[in-house]
């Protein structure tokens, strides 16, 4: 029978421990489901899939599983729990703002049904107003970022909201960009310390910080930063979720340590295999600007798959050839994400670099 079939598969993912393979094993599970018009079990999958997938650099699968779930809810509300995947509709709603290709009206037409079922199940808007400030954090605008805080900051948390040290650690950010870098540090204080945490806190923080204070001058301090940061990272080498930080991170190595900041770019980059969205562009920009402090006949070695942006069918690429890559990359990403947007902040950051 087809149950069994997918019983061995979930049995088979259970004892994996590669994230990408997870999700590869439920997509044949839930192939299986459809097929034999199984909506019980393609609606558990799903959420299963959805679940491993945000380990994952980049998700591909998890949007039209989502899709699928909200069908399958709404047209048999009898059988589904619509609390159970709530917390996934957060996920969905950062999918969408990724995405250069989904419209704001879009968004905003998810963002109002996310409400309206946050709302009948008994829950505020706090974490609306969570995404839409990562949005504006994304953007660096300042202006939505002060709205968005101030929004977040009105209603009362609950279990829908952001954990306290993401919530935490966006108000670093927004700090950064409003007040600067010392009254940054003064906040993300409950972060370092580890009186806060969660799956990519410290570590995000501690990076903007290493980041922020080597621009700022103040190296010492981006050098306690930069440790922890590192420390960070090895406890989760295996995990791709962090690809941003360790770029970035790379980046300020750029500014130190060449030697380290090629062996982190090498070890890294390969992992950047994922569709065009802001994380890309983010990862573009930091490559740009690493790039500058590497001769432009320097060498790294990658080991791509053929699914990589990059990839040209070999394993050595020079420092120019990645910034004329990822240079391309960016700009063309600024332009879609500013022509979504109807505003010009991903192309004042690219100026900015």
């Amino acid at each position: 029978m087809y149950t069994l079939k997918i019983q061995k598969l979930r049995n088979q993912i259970a004892r994996v421990d590669n994230t990408l393979e997870k999700v590869n094993l439920l997509t044949q599970a839930i192939r299986i489901a459809d097929e034999n018009q199984d909506i019980e079990w393609g609606y558990d999958l799903r959420l299963d899939l959805i679940s491993e997938e945000i380990d994952l650099a980049f998700s591909t699968e998890s949007l039209p599983a989502f899709a699928w779930i909200l069908q399958a809810y709404d047209e048999n509300p009898e059988l589904f729990n619509e609390e159970d995947f709530l917390w996934q509709y957060k996920w969905m709603m950062s999918e969408l703002y990724d995405n250069p290709a989904v419209s704001r009206e879009q968004i905003e037409a998810a963002l109002r049904d996310f409400e309206q079922r946050l709302i009948r199940n008994g829950y505020g808007k706090r974490a609306i107003y969570n995404e839409e400030l990562s949005d504006a954090l994304a953007q660096k605008d300042i202006v939505a970022i002060e709205r968005a805080l101030k929004n977040v900051n009105a209603m009362q948390r609950d279990d829908m909201s952001d954990c306290e040290a993401c919530e935490m650690d966006a108000e670093v950010s927004a700090t950064l960009l409003q007040d600067g870098y010392s009254q940054a540090v003064d906040k993300a204080l409950p972060l370092i310390e580890g009186q806060f945490t969660c799956s990519h806190v410290p570590l995000r923080t501690a990076v903007n910080l290493a980041y922020e204070g080597l621009k700022q001058g103040d190296t010492e301090q981006a050098d306690k930063m930069a440790q922890l940061a590192e420390k960070e990272v090895f406890k989760k080498e295996k995990d791709s979720a962090i690809l941003i930080s360790a770029i970035k991170l790379a980046t300020y190595f750029s500014y130190t340590d060449t030697g380290k900041a090629k062996e982190w770019i090498e070890r890294f980059l390969p992992w950047a295999d994922g569709p065009d969205n802001r994380s890309m562009f983010q990862l573009a920009c930091y490559i740009c600007e690493a790039m500058r402090n590497f001769g432009p006949d320097e060498s790294f070695m990658l080991e791509l798959g053929n699914q990589h942006n990059l990839f040209q069918g070999k394993n050595t690429y020079t420092a120019s050839e990645l910034a004329n890559h990822y240079g391309k990359l960016a700009d063309q990403l600024a332009d879609r994400f500013d022509q979504r947007n109807g505003n010009h902040n991903f192309r004042n950051q690219l100026m900015s670099l």
